[in-house]
């Protein structure tokens, strides 16, 4: 399994929260920092693709939190 996706079983599994990057590091990979910055890249790749929705403003604040996209239903023929 790639980086990306363990962030996206991880927000599926958890779609009651809202995580920050850093939370989901800190979740798959807690023993070994060197993952933060692959984390993070990669949660920017997975909103671009459309597969994670952000919320925030990232700032120390109101960090970027991610959650998983609700795919939009097909209308009724």
């Amino acid at each position: 399994m790639t980086i990306a996706d363990d962030i996206l079983d991880l927000v599926k599994r958890k779609q009651r929260l809202r995580l920050t990057a850093l939370d989901i590091a800190e979740i798959l990979y807690f023993e070994d920092k060197t993952y933060r910055q692959r984390v993070v890249a990669n949660c920017l790749m997975l909103y671009e693709q459309g597969s994670l929705c952000r919320t925030g403003t990232g700032s120390l604040a109101d960090p970027f939190t991610y959650s998983i996209r609700r795919r939009e239903r097909a209308p009724a023929k």
